[in-house]
């Protein structure tokens, strides 16, 4: 069972992310239980590179499936053990997907990846979805129970969306309880709203109204407010984005508590610096250099653009410079990582044959690096 300033990032299970958290500080790391979602791997779109003829969707589909099932599915738990170490980290099977049957390929994951798991010396808590069918809720549940390690119970807004639907929503887990023999006590209970921002105060007031709130082993509250692009923002100076999830949260267990109207307070969960939905088709695009750096109530973005790799250098220097914005190089691995850019650009500038500028991988890994680390200072500050 963790504390309220626990902190649950929801982070897709991509190469940026697993460097994100092999960045982590052992402090850090302590104040954390991540939350992965495993994608589907990416493969060429070309079958003939040099006259650039595209594989048709058919073959796509047929060579992402058994890339996952040959490939992924074997390397995945030795990324978590060698990025994440033998601490508790919650795994999410829901985005994966076959050619046949979605639940039978989440439920051959699920067997094959917690099997390896439990021999490496892993803590995976598999997630389910209250909406999920019977199949795959029986599988996790039984290896659940093999392994006893609990499982994470995700619920969506629609639940949430008045009071006679959380009465129902009580029922509709009391079902669940009952067809698998569970009990609270070893279950996580995630609601999870993902980009419903403007949803989010009316569904954690109504979330409090859950049925036996206080018994769950944890209690966690997800939203998403990073956007899906960048298209607000400017490329001549910093823009500042909001960080509603986190402002929202931070005001509503404030405000409750000094009011003693909380019959739990939410263990607060995000999705870092990237939007909830995800989105496969774009990890086919080019993305842009820029930088995405959260500050206490915003992110800041220094917008780039695409292929365009010295203005990420450009960008880091002048983010440095900046005493408003920048935690200093010592704050995380991500920070040490933009300061480098920053100096670099100088040497840069006068012989570009040398690089460095970094690739997207490295600026997303280093961006969500930076994000966990503040996150865990913030919460770990709270009166």
């Amino acid at each position: 069972m963790f504390n309220s300033k626990h902190y649950i990032p929801i982070l897709k299970w991509k190469r940026a992310e697993l460097r994100a958290l092999k960045g982590l500080s052992e402090k850090d790391r302590d104040q954390i239980t991540p939350l992965i979602e495993l994608v589907m791997p990416m493969v060429p779109i070309y079958k003939d590179p040099k006259k650039k003829i595209k594989k048709s969707q058919a073959e796509m589909l047929e060579e992402i499936v058994a890339k996952f099932k040959t490939k992924r599915i074997t390397e995945i738990p030795k990324e978590i053990l060698a990025s994440w170490g033998k601490r508790p980290i919650f795994v999410d099977f829901s985005l994966l997907y076959n050619t046949e049957s979605a639940t039978q390929i989440k439920i051959y994951a699920l067997h094959k990846i917690i099997t390896a798991g439990v021999d490496l010396g892993l803590k995976i808590i598999p997630l389910l979805n209250l909406s999920d069918d019977h199949e795959l809720k029986r599988a996790i549940c039984s290896v659940s129970k093999e392994y006893d390690q609990g499982i994470c119970l995700r619920i969506t807004p629609s639940d949430l969306s008045d009071t006679e639907k959380v009465e129902a929503l009580s029922k509709k887990i009391d079902g669940f309880l009952s067809d698998f023999d569970l009990n609270e006590k070893n279950i996580d209970l995630l609601i999870d709203i993902k980009e419903q921002c403007d949803q989010y105060l009316k569904c954690l007031h109504s979330s409090q109204n859950i049925k036996n709130l206080t018994k769950w082993r944890n209690f966690i509250f997800a939203c998403g407010a990073f956007p899906a692009n960048l298209s607000k923002c400017k490329l001549d100076e910093p823009t500042l984005l909001p960080r509603i999830d986190w402002k929202n949260w931070l005001k509503y267990t404030r405000d409750k508590a000094k009011d003693n109207k909380l019959s739990r307070v939410p263990i607060f969960a995000d999705y870092a610096i990237r939007n909830p939905i995800f989105n496969e088709s774009l990890q086919y695009f080019s993305s842009t250099t820029s930088i995405k750096y959260t500050i206490d109530n915003d992110w800041v973005i220094m917008k780039g653009k695409i292929r365009d790799y010295p203005l990420y250098l450009v960008n880091a220097k002048l983010l440095v410079e900046d005493t408003e914005y920048f935690y200093g190089e010592a704050f995380s691995s991500g920070d040490e990582y933009v300061a480098q850019k920053a100096k670099h650009y100088h040497e840069y500038i006068k012989n570009p044959s040398i690089k460095g500028t970094g690739r997207s991988e490295d600026w997303i890994a280093m961006g969500t690096n930076h994000h966990l680390a503040l996150v865990v200072h913030q919460i770990a500050n709270l009166a």
